[in-house]
C-alpha cells in the first residue's frame, strides 16, 4: 500500500479503525471497517496488519480497495492544501480570463497531481503545481491557472 499521508505514524497508529472504500474511494455498502494491529513504512510504501485480517487471502481480497477516516478525524488543512475530491467540479480559468473548462478527475503521477480537465469535447491534464495553479477557490468553485505556452494544445 502506498500512503496518502505524510502523517504515517499518526493515521496508521494501532487501534486506529477504517472503513473499507472502493478503488475510487466511495464508501462500500458493506460497511466493512479494519482496526490496525500494526504499520510501518517499507520500500516506499506501507505495511498494515489488521486485527480483522488473519491471512494472506484475505489481505487480498482488499487488494486495490481505499481506506477512508471520518471527516472529524482529519486533520485541519494548512493553507494552499485541499482534499483532492474537493477539486472535482471546480471551473478552470486562464490568468487572461479565458474559461478551460471543469475539472473531471484529479490524477495522481510520479511527477505529483494532475487535473483532468474537460472542456466538453476532451480533457486536458493541467499539472496541480505552483508555477501553473496560481489561485483555488472553493468557494466561489474556480481555479486559475498560468497557462504556460503549450499547455492548452496537448
Amino acid at each position: 500500500m502506498v500512503p496518502a499521508t505524510d502523517d504515517v505514524a499518526g493515521v496508521y497508529a494501532q487501534g486506529r479503525e477504517f472503513r473499507v472504500g472502493d478503488a475510487d474511494g466511495r464508501p462500500e455498502e458493506l460497511g466493512l471497517s479494519l482496526s490496525v494491529r500494526a504499520a510501518r513504512e517499507f520500500k516506499g510504501g506501507l505495511i498494515v496488519r489488521f486485527a480483522d485480517v488473519r491471512d494472506r487471502d484475505a489481505a487480498e481480497a482488499l487488494r486495490g480497495r481505499t481506506l477512508l477516516i471520518r471527516w472529524e478525524e482529519a486533520r485541519p488543512l494548512e493553507s494552499g492544501e485541499y482534499f483532492l475530491h474537493d477539486l472535482i467540479d471546480l471551473d478552470v480559468w486562464s490568468s487572461e480570463g479565458e474559461r478551460v473548462g471543469r475539472v473531471a478527475a484529479v490524477y495522481e503521477g510520479g511527477a505529483g497531481h494532475f487535473l483532468g480537465v474537460d472542456d466538453g469535447q476532451r480533457e486536458r491534464l493541467v499539472p496541480f503545481a505552483g508555477r501553473i495553479v496560481r489561485k483555488v477557490d472553493l468557494a466561489a468553485g474556480r481555479i486559475v491557472i498560468e497557462a504556460i505556452p503549450g499547455l492548452l494544445e496537448l
